[in-house]
């Protein structure tokens, strides 16, 4: 039994229940609905759209492969995610580690930097981002994007691992220095252990980040070999013609792998958010 229901009485359980059990209705309805829609056609879902698939088909699915290079943009956008996953937690779990426990000149400020960075709209950052690219000779490769992605993730990894490294005892880390240990060795053996439910949170959430992603992946990455999955699920259907279970085939592609991820990491995300709002 979970302290909370444990603080509350049977009466009191009820309505928490109901309510929660609404909430998780309404989430779970829409993404219900979409995984059916894809399994129709479009005649039977004209026919009744909130209605039950009258054959079930996998012709969108094969028609995303075969037309619209879903498979080749998942791939991609598998690689550059994963990618710029693991050099955003890198980095900062190494800068984190710095600004929450050694004595780095302007911390603070440099904490407050990161937070007013986080205040910027990425969308006006579009123009000036393309043009460095395009000098570097960039524009339509993988590192181009992969850049931007660790670029703008950076800020608030390092600003969420400082919180989470803040809570690991000092006592700890001046035992393994006195062990002898070095600041690789620490970083390995004892704060990497020790927050790895804030490092796996924030992996979490930068993957959902990049993983979404659609206006710079769209303007950095215009050739079509190498387009990432939500670019390309904005080519199927024009302004004034759309197939409904095509697209929801597409839109049920892109969110399986959040979903799964979100799934088999909940216990560490909602542990490592405590730690961070503990703070």
């Amino acid at each position: 039994m979970s302290e909370t229901s444990a603080t509350l009485n049977k009466r009191a359980r009820t309505p928490v229940f109901v309510l929660l059990l609404v909430l998780a209705l309404t989430i779970a309805y829409p993404v219900v609905l979409m995984a059916l829609s894809s399994l129709r056609t479009k005649a039977d879902y004209l026919k009744n759209p909130f209605g039950l698939p009258g054959a079930i088909t996998f012709d969108n699915f094969v028609n995303l492969i075969n037309n619209y290079g879903i498979g080749r943009a998942a791939m991609n956008s598998l690689f550059v995610v994963t990618t710029g996953v693991a050099l955003v937690l890198v980095l900062a779990t190494l800068a984190a580690y710095a600004l929450a426990k050694l004595p780095v000149p302007g911390a603070k400020y440099i904490n407050a930097s990161f937070v007013s960075v986080m205040l910027i709209p990425s969308q006006v950052l579009i123009i000036p981002i393309y043009l460095m690219l395009s000098k570097l000779h960039l524009v339509g490769e993988f590192g181009g994007i992969i850049l931007v992605y660790v670029a703008t993730g950076l800020p608030f990894a390092v600003f969420f691992l400082t919180l989470s490294f803040k809570a690991i005892p000092d006592q700890v880390l001046e035992a393994a220095r006195l062990d002898g240990a070095g600041f690789l060795r620490t970083m390995w053996s004892i704060v990497v252990p020790i927050g790895g439910a804030g490092i796996a949170t924030l992996a979490v959430l930068q993957f959902l980040a990049m993983w979404n992603e659609l206006i710079f992946a769209y303007v950095l990455l215009p050739d079509d070999t190498k387009m990432l999955l939500t670019p390309a699920l904005t080519q199927i259907g024009t302004r004034f013609v759309s197939d409904q279970p095509l697209m929801a085939a597409g839109l049920l592609v892109t969110a399986l792998p959040p979903t799964l991820l979100l799934a088999f990491t909940s216990k560490y995300v909602m542990k490592g958010m405590a730690v961070g709002v503990g703070r």
